[in-house]
């Protein structure tokens, strides 16, 4: 009996939520539109990136170095048909790129 109860009340919980959450955001809209955004002109946009200095060149070559050592673990991989997965910031070209230069050549 006691679990019919906590069901049933479990149940008006949810019930409750969904339905407040449906009120809630019914009619809201915003009034923001993508046409409303000012787009920078290419040409500036690339002036702009031309004056940026690389921040982090030197740890970024560190990095690939320090990959260098699993190289052979990754070809190995590759061989017994794994895939490599990289992930984090930043592109991961130069590295790919080192990689099948010195590793699959």
């Amino acid at each position: 009996m006691e679990n019919n109860e906590e069901d049933d009340e479990e149940m008006g919980f949810s019930r409750n939520y969904f339905l407040a959450k449906e009120l809630g955001s019914y009619g809201k809209k915003s009034t923001h539109k993508l046409c409303d955004i000012g787009v920078v002109p290419e040409e500036e946009l690339r002036q702009a990136m031309a004056k940026l200095e690389p921040k982090h060149e030197k740890d970024v070559k560190a990095l690939i170095e320090s990959y260098k050592s699993s190289y052979t673990e990754w070809a190995f991989e590759l061989r017994c048909n794994f895939g490599l997965l990289m992930y984090g910031f930043g592109s991961k070209k130069a590295l790919l790129e080192d990689f099948v230069s010195t590793a699959l050549a």
